[in-house]
């Protein structure tokens, strides 16, 4: 029960009591003045009747008679009667009791007494009789019933507006308690919210100026964690000049994405060459350099931004390499095309100094290859490149056999096959277990996979032609509808992880379907963990996190994969409501042999813990992995050593 309610609870019996005890005091005193009345006027009655009755004479009879009449007619009487000295009764006048509009239960609780008045009758110094006088209750039941009923009505009616505006006084006193309740759950969320309106009862004002200190200090904590967090990321896999990938960082990426687990669909990756660069310092200095190298970094990231599971890095002080995952010949044509249009056209390379100074070489293979494989084959292309007296640019394709026919599919045929696979429902479900550091399961993460051409084509080998046609909300409600039927079929109550995209929940009819299908179902709901990776929802993390909060509210809960490849990732910490990090693979590969991942990981587990969030490792491959995670703070962890994806019938 609520503060408000305990209030106006104790102080509405306390109200209640106190009318209830106004109200017996007024109905007792009542009930005795009226007792007393009744006493009273039997006694005056008998007294002055007899005087009369004693002034008509002994044989008067028809006087005495005509006197009580006209006393008894009065009604308020329930017995007049006179005998003479033997007993004789002479007159005699008796009305029934009889109590006409006062309730039978009124009548027994307050008990009037109707009093007998016996009055000796004497005329001169000889008895003549003797006279009784016997008071009728009616008036005074009736009377009493009168006040009280009304004297009711009218407390009842104080009491109901003492009570509605005891609790609206109430309600507007502690509103600010309403607020601090919210700011309280808030900072639970991990959303550190300040009340800029300060009550103005003296004790409420203190206490909501405490929990404004907390809530700040609180949120300049994780301000600076953050930070430093952001830092060490930064010195971690970030070269320092341009803020592109450091050389270990791309191949970790690079390792990761065409890992066994993920691989299936290799990639393309291009080399940039800017040579002369130590000429260049001679001639124009090193601010000159470092400048180009600025300019050149800016425009790559740009053009890349249409792919947005491209990433680009910096190699060595003249080179910069750029990865595109699973993508066909043709884009990989496209992209590199892009790149070097929009390098040739700085001022450098567009003037004669500049014109043999920028190399490109794309290489791609579709299928699984090895990172080595393409550096190996992106270094040859660019020294065959050497021979030439202008700035060039050059693609290969060494997939050979290896490559998959659906490859090379033009974006029609795609586009046909992804839309029969979601109209008819062709999707294959994959498990993959997530194991908690106890050891047991936590939940399992949802692989999808379908079919083309009779071969189990993975998500990596599609997912782009599912991004670049706006596909999202589609093929995301076509693997619900298939995972809502695999859960119906089972009654083990697992919690699954299934990844969303967040173009989808931008997507007003898919967001609104979905909210409404948790909502219906929330024994569903409570076993989902919905999942959205990292490198989108930076680009459309402000416009989703009210939506996230929402899904959140139905039961189920949200995860961020592959965390840590982006500049700025811990914003979201701030920003969504999030209960779980998946820590990219690239920082769990040779894990025992970076320190600075270990720091990483660390500090980043440290500061998910103070917000009550869980933090999951991907791509654990060994023993001595998976031992450093869990001793460097992870909750959990996913990857061939801990299990295999496995089809779910």
């Amino acid at each position: 029960m609520t503060l408000l309610r305990e209030l106006a609870l104790y102080l509405t019996l306390l109200l209640i009591l106190l009318f209830a005890g106004s109200f017996v005091l007024t109905v007792n005193d009542a009930r005795h003045y009226l007792q007393e009345q009744l006493n009273s006027h039997a006694q005056d009655t008998a007294t002055s009747l007899g005087i009369a009755i004693a002034s008509a004479g002994t044989g008067n009879s028809a006087a005495m008679d005509s006197m009580i009449d006209a006393v008894f007619d009065r009604g308020y009487y329930r017995q007049i009667r006179f005998t003479d000295r033997s007993g004789k009764i002479l007159v005699n006048n008796e009305h029934p009791i009889a109590l006409e509009g006062v309730p039978d239960w009124f009548v027994k609780l307050i008990d009037l007494e109707a009093p007998e008045v016996t009055s000796e009758i004497n005329s001169g110094w000889v008895p003549m009789g003797q006279l009784l006088v016997a008071s009728h209750p009616g008036h005074a039941y009736r009377s009493l019933w009168s006040k009280v009923s009304g004297d009711a009505l009218l407390f009842s009616f104080g009491l109901i507006l003492a009570m509605v505006g005891l609790n609206t006084l109430l309600g507007v006193v502690l509103r600010p308690l309403k607020k601090m309740e919210h700011q309280a759950n808030r900072i639970c969320e991990r959303h550190f919210e300040i009340q800029p309106e300060l009550p103005k009862t003296r004790d409420l004002r203190r206490v909501v100026q405490a929990m404004n200190r907390m809530a700040e200090k609180l949120d300049n904590a994780f301000s600076e964690q953050v930070a430093l967090i952001e830092e060490l990321r930064r010195k971690l896999v970030k070269d320092p000049l341009t803020g592109l990938l450091n050389r270990k960082a791309f191949e970790r990426r690079m390792n990761t994405v065409l890992s066994e687990d993920i691989g299936e669909a290799g990639g393309g990756l291009i080399l940039i060459q800017v040579r002369g660069l130590e000429m260049l310092n001679r001639c124009h200095g090193q601010k000159f350099v470092d400048d180009l190298l600025l300019t050149t970094s800016y425009w790559v990231g740009k053009t890349l931004l249409p792919w947005p599971a491209a990433f680009a890095g910096r190699r060595n002080g003249s080179s910069f390499t750029v990865f595109v995952p699973a993508c066909r010949v043709s884009e990989v044509r496209k992209v590199t095309e892009l790149l070097f249009k929009a390098l040739v056209t700085m001022e450098f390379f567009a003037s004669p100094e500049g014109s043999n100074n920028l190399h490109i070489a794309a290489v791609t293979h579709q299928g699984r290859c090895s990172t080595a494989l393409l550096l190996d084959h992106g270094d040859k292309q660019l020294l065959e490149q050497e021979i030439r007296v202008k700035n060039c640019w050059d693609v290969t394709d060494i997939s050979g056999e290896s490559g998959y026919p659906y490859m090379g599919w033009s974006d029609t045929h795609w586009v046909e096959a992804l839309e029969k696979v979601m109209s008819e429902g062709l999707i294959e479900l994959y498990g993959q277990p997530i194991m908690g550091a106890d050891g047991a399961v936590a939940c399992t993460e949802i692989l999808v996979r379908i079919t083309l051409d009779g071969e189990v084509v993975s998500a990596d080998s599609f997912m782009p032609v599912v991004e670049r046609y706006d596909l999202y909300g589609k093929f995301d409600r076509a693997v619900f509808f298939a995972l809502a039927d695999y859960m119906d079929d089972r009654d083990d109550y697992r919690t699954y992880c299934l990844n969303i995209s967040p173009y989808s929940l931008l997507d007003d009819d898919f967001y609104h379907w979905l909210l409404d299908a948790l909502k219906l179902r929330q024994d569903l709901a409570r076993r989902l963990i919905l999942e959205t990776a990292e490198r989108s929802l930076m680009l459309v993390g402000e416009r989703v996190a009210e939506r996230v909060d929402k899904l959140v509210a139905t039961g189920c809960q949200f995860s961020i994969d592959h965390f840590g490849v982006s500049s700025q990732a811990l914003t979201f910490l701030q920003m969504m409501n999030t209960h779980y990090l998946k820590v990219d693979g690239s920082f769990t590969r040779d894990l025992t042999a970076s320190y600075e991942n270990q720091l990483y990981i660390r500090t980043l587990a440290m500061l998910a813990e103070s917000r009550d969030i869980g933090v999951l490792a991907q791509g654990v491959e060994n023993k001595e992995a998976w031992e450093a995670l869990k001793q460097l703070g992870v909750t959990g962890g996913q990857g061939y050593y801990l299990g295999h994806p496995e089809l779910l019938v």
